[in-house]
């Protein structure tokens, strides 16, 4: 595909990244973001940019740049919260049927989804798109409820689409972007190596995995990309799991830093969360054959690349 590609949520962790690596490919980007967690000084001064919620009116974006396809990263993410503010988080879906609706009345015919692992809900091992989906928090049922909508929407309007459940992204994609409210493993044991916190809170050792913590897929941010680069080009439509399909513990996260950085990580064990469980893995086959992609990146290149940005804004 060549053309214009429409980010939502541009300014954020994600959405920067991709922006950038879009320009990389010589694509023209336009950029929706509410900076309510993005930075505008993270959007590439080559991309137009537009500050609007996707809940306001976007005819201006779409009358004023010829869009060929959209990648839709913008929503609110925190699970804790979306437990708490249902009014906010209905945002993410009210939003994305405003901006399937302009897509239609514009004649834009491709979408790439920023979904979630969290639609599966307290699924445990590993995991493929065919597993049950049964979201345990108001921020996983967001998603799958707009997965199920643009579904919708190209069923009724012809509307090309991939959906990309991720795992757990981490890593930094060279523009240095730090987490103003670390809720996530990786940013939480960077703020500990650059004495914004105290300590690591390892929650639960006695899980039944093989240090007793929980397991997660790790996933490189600019592997990430890479794969909404390819399904810009696939003839495809559906949904398509983002992971490593390895895992790695919280406790071995730490120690990894630990390896990495050259220094020992303080951490202690904490209760258990609810609704944690013991080991949350993609499985990537569908990705490797779909868009034939395959993650390039270690845990560990995740956790010097963190670092790294860390550190030098602490510096």
């Amino acid at each position: 595909m060549t053309g214009t590609i429409l980010v939502t949520g541009g300014a954020g962790y994600i959405g920067s990244v991709a922006v950038k690596a879009l320009l990389k490919k010589n694509y023209d980007v336009v950029v929706i973001d509410n900076l309510s967690k993005g930075l505008k000084k993270l959007v590439d001064s080559k991309a137009k940019f537009y500050e609007l919620d996707l809940v306001d009116d976007l005819s201006k974006v779409f009358e004023e740049n010829k869009i060929d396809a959209v990648i839709h990263f913008a929503a609110y993410k925190a699970v804790e919260e979306s437990m708490e503010n249902a009014v906010k988080y209905s945002d993410n879906i009210s939003g994305t049927i405003n901006l399937l609706n302009c897509m239609v009345k514009y004649s834009v015919k491709k979408i790439i989804f920023s979904s979630s692992a969290a639609v599966y809900g307290e699924a445990n091992g590993v995991l493929s798109e065919n597993h049950d989906t049964n979201p345990c928090n108001y921020y996983g049922f967001t998603k799958l409820e707009c997965e199920k909508i643009i579904k919708w929407y190209s069923k009724v309007h012809g509307i090309g689409y991939v959906c990309l459940r991720y795992f757990n992204v981490a890593g930094d994609g060279g523009l240095r972007y730090l987490d103003p409210d670390a809720k996530n493993i990786f940013p939480i044991i960077m703020e500990v190596l650059v004495k914004k916190r105290e300590k690591v809170v390892i929650f639960g050792k006695d899980y039944d995995t093989r240090d007793g913590t929980c397991v997660r897929d790790y996933i490189d941010i600019n592997d990430l990309v890479d794969a909404h680069l390819l399904a810009l080009d696939v003839d495809y439509n559906g949904i398509i799991n983002l992971g490593t399909s390895k895992g790695a513990s919280v406790k071995e996260l730490v120690d990894w830093t630990s390896e990495v950085i050259g220094r020992q990580v303080p951490f202690e064990y904490g209760k258990r969360r609810a609704g944690d469980p013991a080991e949350l893995i993609a499985s990537n086959e569908k990705a490797l054959k779909i868009l034939n992609w395959k993650p390039k990146r270690t845990v560990k290149d995740m956790i010097k690349s963190t670092y790294d940005a860390y550190k030098e804004s602490f510096e």
